[in-house]
C-alpha cells in the first residue's frame, strides 16, 4: 500500500502534508506541534496539557468555546486534541465539503487564541480533577510510575499532566510565553486526509501564514534512562497492577522492527507466550500484554498486567522468565505468525481519514520523513530470525529489567 502524499513547507517553515484518499467523502485536518511535557521544565510542568485545553476557550473569529463547538456541531464534525511528551495534536474530522471551515477553527486557535484568565482558573481545577482521575485509577498510575522510572533523570521521566502544584501556578502570561517559544515554523505540522481539493495547499498557506517563522527546534534535552530497581507504589485496591521490562531503542532505530516482532511474540495477542502461560494455564491475571514504545531518541518493552494480591509474586516471576528466555527460544513459526499479525493490524490502522493522518503525520513531525506502508511491510518482512535473537538478546538480559508495582503493601 502505498499512498500518495505531498509534503511541503511553507515561507513561515510551517509544514504542510496532504495524503488524498479515494472512495472516501470524509477528511482529517490535523496538526502537530513539535512539543510535549519533555520540553517543560519541573516548574511548567504540565504547561503542555493545560494550553490544549485552553485553545479550545475561543479565538478572535470564535471568541468562546461555545462559539467554537457550536460552529464544530453544526456541521456535524469531530474535533479533539492529545498531549503526548514529545508533541501535542488538534484535529477536526468533517464531511470534506466543510474542509475550509475546520481550517479555518483550527488555525485560529494555534495562531489567535483568547487564552483568557478568567476561563483558566476555572479549567485548572478540571485539570486537578483529571489528576485525580487518574490517582484513583491503578491501571494508569502503574502505567505513569512506569515511565517516571524507566526515564527517571530525565524530563520523559514526569507525568504529561503535571502536578496540582504545578497546573495551579499556571497563569495566562506562562501560557504565551511557551506558545511563542514552541509553537513556531518547522515545529507546526499540518495534515490533511481524505477527499481533497485543489485549492487546498493555497487554503493551508494562508490560514496559517500567522504562525512565527522557524526551523524545527530540538527536544530540549536527550532521553536518558533510570537505574534498573523494582518500585512498589503503595496502594490500596482490589488488585495489584505491575509493570516489568527494559530499555528499548528510538522511532528511528533499524532494531526497532525486530523489536515490534519480539513484543508481538511475547505478548501481543491471545495466542502470546504471556498470555497463554499466565491467563489461559494459570488463571494468575484478566489482562497481560506486551507493549513497545519508540521515541525520538530511546523508548521501551514493557509488560503489564493485573493480579490478584496473592498471585502478584507468581505472575511477575513468570514474567521475568518468559522475558529473559525471550532470545534463546523464538522459533521460526512464531517469527512468521507475528509478523502475519503486525502486518494484519496494519491495514486496520489505515482504515479511516484520521488513521492515515496519525500514522503519515507522526513520524513526519517528530523525524521529518515519510514512512510508506508498503516500506512498513518491507522492513518487517525482512527481520531474520537471527535479527530478533541478536536484538533481544542485548536487551532481556536480568541486569537490564526493572518493575513497577502500584498495591497495597505486602
Amino acid at each position: 500500500m502505498r499512498f500518495e502524499i505531498s509534503y511541503e513547507q511553507l515561507a513561515n517553515g510551517v509544514r504542510f502534508l496532504a495524503v488524498p484518499l479515494a472512495n472516501v467523502e470524509s477528511v482529517t485536518a490535523l496538526v502537530l506541534v513539535r512539543t510535549g511535557s519533555r520540553n517543560e521544565s519541573e516548574s511548567q510542568a504540565g504547561i503542555s496539557h493545560i494550553l490544549e485545553h485552553m485553545l479550545f476557550k475561543g479565538t478572535k473569529s470564535y471568541p468562546s468555546p461555545m462559539a467554537i463547538a457550536e460552529k464544530v456541531d453544526g456541521i456535524g464534525a469531530l474535533n479533539n486534541a492529545f498531549t503526548g511528551k514529545e508533541y501535542t495534536g488538534y484535529y477536526i474530522t468533517s464531511a470534506a465539503k466543510h474542509l475550509p471551515i475546520t481550517l479555518d477553527i483550527l488555525s485560529e486557535m494555534i495562531t489567535a487564541p483568547l487564552l483568557p484568565q478568567v476561563d483558566l482558573e476555572r479549567e485548572r481545577e478540571v485539570i486537578v480533577e483529571e489528576i485525580n482521575m487518574y490517582e484513583d485509577t491503578p491501571i494508569d498510575k502503574a502505567a505513569e510510575e512506569w515511565e517516571n522510572l524507566v526515564y527517571a533523570g530525565s524530563s520523559m521521566g514526569r507525568q504529561i499532566i503535571g502536578t496540582k502544584e504545578t497546573v495551579r501556578a499556571t497563569n495566562a502570561i506562562d501560557l504565551r510565553a511557551y506558545m511563542d517559544e514552541w509553537y513556531v515554523g518547522g515545529n507546526v505540522l499540518v495534515v490533511v486526509a481524505g477527499k481533497i481539493g485543489g485549492e487546498l495547499a493555497d487554503l493551508v498557506k494562508t490560514k496559517f501564514a500567522g504562525v512565527k517563522k522557524s526551523t524545527i527546534l530540538p527536544y530540549v534535552s536527550p532521553i536518558k534512562y533510570g537505574k534498573a530497581e523494582a518500585r512498589h507504589i503503595k496502594k490500596k485496591t482490589e488488585q495489584a497492577h505491575f509493570w516489568m521490562g527494559v530499555p528499548g531503542v528510538s522511532m528511528s532505530d533499524s532494531k526497532r522492527y525486530a523489536l515490534q516482532l519480539a513484543s508481538v511474540i511475547l505478548g501481543g495477542g491471545m495466542s502470546s507466550r504471556l498470555f497463554n502461560e499466565i491467563r489461559e494455564k494459570r488463571g494468575l491475571a484478566y489482562y497481560v500484554k506486551a507493549e513497545l514504545d519508540t521515541a525520538y531518541d530511546g523508548g521501551y518493552l514493557g509488560v503489564k498486567a493485573g493480579v490478584a494480591l496473592d498471585k502478584l509474586d507468581e505472575a511477575m516471576s513468570v514474567v521475568k522468565e518468559e522475558l529473559v528466555k525471550l532470545p534463546t527460544t523464538i522459533t521460526k513459526a512464531e517469527l512468521v505468525k507475528a509478523k502475519e499479525y503486525v502486518l494484519g493490524h496494519l491495514p486496520l490502522q489505515l482504515e479511516d481519514t484520521m488513521g492515515v493522518a496519525q500514522f503519515v503525520g507522526m513520524r513526519a513531525l517528530i523525524l521529518d520523513e515519510i514512512r510508506q506502508p508498503a516500506e512498513v511491510e518491507a522492513a518487517v518482512r525482512a527481520v531474520s530470525l537471527d535479527e530478533i535473537k541478536k536484538v533481544t538478546g542485548e536487551l532481556m538480559i536480568p541486569e537490564l529489567l526493572r518493575s513497577v508495582v502500584v498495591g497495597p503493601e505486602k
